[in-house]
């Protein structure tokens, strides 16, 4: 005697398995979404380009020192001489809050000069310029460049109009 066993398998389609899997994986990255973006939150940095320009007609030595302003940990640290008329493009800050400091070290040993600021995420230039016996700190944010734009489209727009004024004055002359 001979007896046969059928055992009958389900038919799954492959869009059901493909939608299990969807579920599967959208519910089991769901708790590792919020831990990368707590991760990633704060942490972007936009890069603060730091130029430095020496006018004197001799070299000058230059030390930049810079301060995260919440933790106090030192963040930048750059020494730099640089020769007469010559722009030195040194590497850029990080955007956040922080002191900077710039001394100006005077090679005769007699007083060095020392300029502070406070660089922002809104810092979009550091601007440093050396002369004879001096330094110029200069420190640019987006709203120095909104106000300089306004400025700027505000003068033209005033240059157009009295243009436009002088043309039709002239011609009302030319006409009389």
């Amino acid at each position: 005697m001979h007896t046969t066993i059928q055992h009958r398998v389900p038919t799954v389609n492959r869009r059901t398995v493909l939608q299990s899997a969807g579920v599967f994986a959208t519910v089991g990255l769901a708790g590792c979404v919020g831990g990368i973006q707590e991760h990633f939150v704060g942490s972007v940095k936009t890069p603060v380009p730091v130029e430095i320009y020496n006018e004197a007609d001799r070299t000058k030595n230059v030390q930049l020192e810079a301060q995260e302003t919440g933790s106090g940990r030192g963040s930048y640290d750059q020494s730099y001489s640089v020769t007469p008329n010559e722009r030195v493009g040194a590497p850029s800050m990080d955007g956040v809050e922080q002191s900077l400091r710039v001394v100006l070290v005077d090679q005769d040993g007699d007083d060095d000069r020392v300029e502070v600021g406070t660089v922002t995420s809104k810092t979009t230039l550091v601007s440093i310029t050396l002369s004879e016996d001096d330094l110029d700190l200069e420190i640019s944010t987006r709203a120095d460049a909104e106000a300089n734009e306004s400025n700027e489209s505000a003068t033209a727009n005033e240059t157009a109009a009295s243009d436009g004024n002088e043309t039709s004055d002239s011609d009302s002359n030319e006409s009389a």
